[in-house]
C-alpha cells in the first residue's frame, strides 16, 4: 500500500469522525442548559502591532462535580478584526497540557489540527479525537484543546480585537460513545499594543554627547583659523 493511500484512509477517517460528531449533534433537538464544560481563550493574550508567530492557547475546563471522558472536540474561532489572520493550530501547547497527550489522532497521523477553512484568515476550526476510548479530564481541570498561531498586520488599530468562538455544532464536545457533552463558551480578545520604539542606552547617548563635543571643537578651531 503505497503512502499516498494510506494518508487518503487516514484522512477519510477522520472525515467521517466529523461526520460521526455531526450526527451526534444532530441527534438531539437542542443540548441541555447543564454546562460541565468551557472552551476558552487563554487570557491577558497581546501582540504588537505588524508582529508575526503570535499564540495563544484554547482552554477546557470541566466545571462540573465529577471526572468526564472525552473522546473527541471540535473548535471554531472567529475574529472581525481583518488585521488579525490565524494561521494554524496545533498540539503544542504549554500553559495546560494537551487533553489529548500521546493519545492523539491528529499527532499519530501527522495531521494538522485544524482543519476547513485553511488558515490564514478570520476564522479557524480545528478538532481531534483520542485513539482510545477517551480521556479523562477531571473535576476541576483545565487542559488545552490547541495552540492557535496568528499575525497582526503592520496597518492595525491600537486595541482589543475580539475572539469569540463558533457556534454548536462547529464547537462540540463527545465522550467515549460519541454522546454530546454539555458546554459554554467564553469569548476572549487579542489586546493589539503599538510597536515598542527602544530607548537609547546610557553608552548610545555618551557616544552621541562625544560626537557632539568634537563636533564643536572642530568648529571652533576653525574659527580660530580663519
Amino acid at each position: 500500500m503505497t503512502l499516498k493511500i494510506k494518508t487518503e484512509i487516514l484522512m477519510t477517517s477522520k472525515i467521517l469522525y466529523s461526520g460521526l460528531a455531526v450526527l451526534a449533534a444532530l441527534s438531539v433537538c437542542s443540548l441541555p442548559a447543564r454546562a460541565d464544560f468551557v472552551f476558552s481563550i487563554e487570557p491577558s493574550v497581546s501582540a504588537i502591532v505588524g508582529s508575526t508567530g503570535n499564540t495563544f492557547e484554547v482552554f477546557l475546563t470541566n466545571t462540573g462535580g465529577s471526572d468526564v471522558t472525552v473522546s473527541g472536540f471540535s473548535f471554531g474561532i472567529t475574529t472581525d478584526d481583518t488585521d488579525v489572520t490565524f494561521t494554524g493550530a496545533t498540539t503544542s501547547t504549554v500553559i495546560n497540557p494537551y487533553i489529548f497527550a500521546g493519545d492523539s489522532f491528529d499527532d499519530t497521523n501527522s495531521f494538522p489540527l485544524n482543519t476547513l477553512p485553511p488558515p490564514p484568515g478570520q476564522t479557524l476550526e480545528a478538532s481531534d479525537f483520542s485513539n482510545s476510548p477517551g480521556d479523562v479530564v477531571s473535576a476541576g481541570e483545565t487542559v488545552s484543546v490547541g495552540l492557535v498561531s496568528y499575525d497582526v498586520s503592520d496597518l492595525a488599530v491600537v486595541g482589543p480585537a475580539d475572539v469569540n468562538f463558533e457556534p454548536f455544532p462547529t464547537t462540540s464536545l463527545t465522550d467515549s460513545d460519541f454522546n454530546n457533552l454539555p458546554f459554554n463558551v467564553s469569548p476572549g480578545a487579542i489586546l493589539i499594543r503599538a510597536a515598542i520604539v527602544p530607548e537609547p542606552t546610557t553608552s548610545g547617548l555618551l557616544i552621541c554627547a562625544l560626537m557632539g563635543l568634537a563636533i564643536e571643537v572642530r568648529r571652533r578651531r576653525a574659527q580660530v583659523i580663519g
